[in-house]
C-alpha cells in the first residue's frame, strides 16, 4: 500500500547496541541475537514496549518466530490512553483487530484473517502498514490481511509486542515514515478485498464464531447504522444515570483500586510509620537483589553500562529464576524476610492493603441491599428494557445471530456436561 519514506527506528537486538527505548525485565532477554521470550512468569501473557513512539502513516515490519508455547503474539500500537490496532498472529492464522475506544463511541471489530501455514521455530517476516483509517498486515503475496476503520487514522503513541506465552523471538524491527500510497492501491485494495472475501475461513468452533460474529455485527451497526447509534446512546444514557445515582453500589474493579491505592498513599504522607517500615521492605528486598548479583558480579557492568542499562533487570532476573529453580537457600531465607516485613506492614496498616476482591464483596454488598428499593429498581429496570431493545434490534440486523448463538450455547454446555461425567 505505502511508499517508504525516512526509516524512523531500527532494532537487531544486538546486546551492544539495543536500543534503551525498549522496556523489559526478565520475561524478556536478548538472546542469539534476538529478543526472546523467556520462562520467568511462564503462564500470564508479557509485553515488550518502546518508550515514547510516534507513528501515523507508517510500516512497521519485525521477524519473528513462533516457538516453544507461544500461541498468540501480537503487534498492539495505540494513542490517548487506547489502543487503535492489534495484528495478531497464531500458529495456523493471523488477524487484525481493532479494540474499544469508548471515548470516540467505537467497539471492537476484526477487520479480516487469513490461514497460514504452521512453521514452528522457523523466522518469518511481517509487515504491517499503514495509511489514514487504512491498514494491511501481510507475510507474503497470498498471506495477508486488508482493512479499513476510523480508529486507524490515529498517530501511533503505544508500540508493543506481547507473548502469550513463553518461547517465541522477534528480531530486526523497522519502523519507516509512509511518504504516500502507491498510484495503484485503489485498484491493488479491490483485488485484495476480494481474495479476503473469497478465502475459507478460519476453522473456529461455534462459540467462537458466534462471538466473532456478533463482535463484527455491533462494530458495523455504530459505525453505519443511526438508530442503533440511539439506541446505545439511550442505554448509556440511563446506565450512566443510574451508576452516578447508586456510584457506590457501581465502583469499579479500577476505581476500587485507585481509592486503594489513594488510601495507602495518604497514610504514607501522614504516618511516619508507615514509610519507616515500608523502607525496611525495600531495603530486605534489594538485599534479595544483591544476593543475585553476587552470584555474577560481572553483570553489575549492564547497570553503569549507558548502552546496555536496560539488559540489567533481565539479565538478573534470569540469574535468579535459575537460583530458585535450584532451591538456593540463602536467597529462600532473602525472601522469607522481605516477606516477613510486608507481613508486618500489612498487619499493622490493613487498611492500605485491602484487596480488590473484599472491595467488591463490600461493593456487591451494597447493590444487593438495594433490592427492596423501588426507585432503584425501576431505574434498573429501564436501563434493563433499553439494554433488551438493543439486543432485539441486533437480532433484526442480522437474522443468522440467534442461530449462532443457540449453536455457542450448545456447544458450551456441551462441554460442561462433557466435564462433569
Amino acid at each position: 500500500m505505502c511508499i517508504p519514506g525516512e526509516l524512523i527506528f531500527a532494532e537487531d537486538f544486538d546486546p551492544a547496541t539495543v536500543s534503551n527505548r525498549w522496556f523489559f525485565k526478565a520475561e524478556f532477554a536478548l538472546r542469539d541475537g534476538a529478543l526472546l521470550r523467556t520462562n520467568v512468569d511462564p503462564t500470564e501473557s508479557k509485553r515488550v514496549f518502546l518508550k515514547d513512539p510516534s507513528f501515523h502513516n507508517t510500516i512497521i515490519q519485525f521477524d519473528f518466530k513462533l516457538s516453544g508455547q507461544t500461541t498468540d503474539l501480537r503487534l498492539v500500537t495505540g494513542s490517548g490512553g487506547h489502543y487503535n490496532s492489534v495484528t495478531q498472529i497464531h500458529p495456523d492464522h493471523f488477524q487484525v483487530n481493532t479494540p474499544v475506544d469508548r471515548d470516540a463511541g467505537l467497539v471492537p471489530a476484526q477487520l479480516g484473517e487469513c490461514v497460514r501455514k504452521p512453521r514452528p521455530d522457523q523466522w518469518q517476516t511481517m509487515t504491517v502498514e499503514y495509511w489514514g483509517d487504512e491498514i494491511v498486515a501481510h507475510l507474503s503475496d497470498n498471506e495477508f490481511v486488508v482493512g479499513k476503520h476510523p480508529i486507524i487514522d490515529r498517530t501511533r503513541q503505544y508500540f508493543a509486542f506481547q507473548f502469550d506465552l513463553p518461547g517465541a523471538s522477534i528480531d530486526n524491527v523497522r519502523v519507516w515514515k509512509a511518504s504516500g500510497q502507491r498510484e495503484d492501491w485503489i485498484e491493488t485494495r479491490k483485488k485484495l478485498a476480494m481474495a479476503q472475501d473469497s478465502r475459507d475461513p478460519v476453522r473456529r468452533d461455534p462459540a467462537e464464531r458466534y462471538k466473532l460474529a456478533y463482535m463484527n455485527l455491533k462494530s458495523r451497526l455504530t459505525l453505519e447504522d443511526q438508530a442503533y447509534r440511539e439506541l446505545v446512546a439511550r442505554h448509556e444514557k440511563l446506565k450512566a444515570a443510574l451508576h452516578a445515582g447508586y456510584a457506590e453500589a457501581f465502583v469499579t474493579h479500577k476505581q476500587l483500586g485507585k481509592l486503594i491505592a489513594k488510601k495507602k498513599q495518604y497514610i504514607k504522607e501522614t504516618d511516619p510509620d508507615f514509610k519507616i517500615m515500608e523502607t525496611q521492605v525495600h531495603k530486605a528486598s534489594r538485599s534479595e537483589d544483591d544476593y543475585v548479583l553476587s552470584t555474577k558480579p560481572e553483570l553489575a557492568r549492564l547497570k553503569e553500562d549507558g548502552v546496555n542499562r536496560n539488559r540489567f533487570p533481565s539479565e538478573l532476573g534470569q540469574i535468579r529464576a535459575k537460583l530458585e529453580a535450584a532451591g538456593d537457600k540463602q536467597l529462600a531465607a532473602l525472601v522469607a524476610e522481605t516477606a516477613r516485613r510486608q507481613a508486618e506492614l500489612e498487619a499493622r496498616y490493613p487498611e492500605a492493603f485491602e484487596s480488590v476482591d473484599a472491595a467488591i464483596e463490600k461493593r456487591n454488598a451494597v447493590r444487593k441491599s438495594l433490592n427492596n428499593n423501588p426507585e432503584f429498581q425501576a431505574r434498573n429496570k429501564a436501563v434493563v428494557d433499553a439494554g433488551k431493545a438493543i439486543k432485539d434490534y441486533e437480532l433484526q440486523a442480522d437474522p443468522d445471530l440467534a442461530k449462532l448463538a443457540a449453536d455457542s450455547k450448545a456447544y458450551v454446555d456441551s462441554l460442561k456436561s462433557s466435564k462433569a461425567q
